[in-house]
């Protein structure tokens, strides 16, 4: 006996998709950047350092003092030669009252006075430090005012352009569905 069969065909649908790619662009323009520098400014004040050399002693031992030096000495010398021949004329005198001794006191004295000398030093006394050195040092002032920058910063947006992709879908193969019977009695009952 022969049946009666369905057969069912099918068949799907193939799309094809043709691509464009989207493309984008971005741009960044440079920053301005404006700076105004204000200079540091710096006021220094200074007084000078001071150098004293006292070379009169040295002058002094030289022999090359100044007048008033030299009279001062002399006089300071004389005043001590006076007060010496003070002193030697009241030991002279008491040599010349003493008649008992038995000596020729006065040919002695005259004798002894006739080569005495009364020498006066006018020059100074030579040391290894003669000379004096002082120095004062002087003083420095610094006065200064900071200086500044200003910066002046203007961004600028980026430029961003976008192009979209495009899809465009198209049919390769259309899809169906077939059926069909086969058979002879496809109207029987069965």
């Amino acid at each position: 006996m022969n049946m009666p069969r369905i057969q069912i065909q099918q068949q799907f649908s193939q799309i094809g998709l043709q691509r464009e790619l989207g493309k984008h662009s971005i741009e960044q323009p440079r920053a301005e950047l404006n700076m105004h520098q204000e200079q540091v400014k710096v006021e220094l004040s200074r007084t000078d350092g001071k150098l004293d050399i006292d070379a009169r002693k040295a002058w002094s031992a030289l022999g090359k003092a100044k007048f008033e030096e030299t009279t001062d000495r002399i006089a300071q010398q004389s005043l001590q030669i006076s007060m010496q021949n003070i002193a030697s004329l009241a030991q002279e005198g008491d040599r010349m009252m003493a008649f008992h001794k038995k000596e020729n006191a006065f040919a002695e004295i005259a004798k002894q006075r006739m080569f005495k000398q009364f020498p006066i030093d006018i020059v100074g006394e030579a040391k290894y430090d003669n000379v004096d050195v002082t120095y004062t040092a002087g003083s420095l002032q610094t006065n200064w005012k900071s200086g500044r920058v200003e910066l002046n910063v203007q961004t600028k947006k980026p430029i961003i352009d976008y192009y979209p992709g495009k899809v465009n879908p198209y049919l390769i193969r259309q899809n169906f569905i077939f059926m069909s019977a086969t058979g002879q009695q496809l109207d029987a009952i069965v």
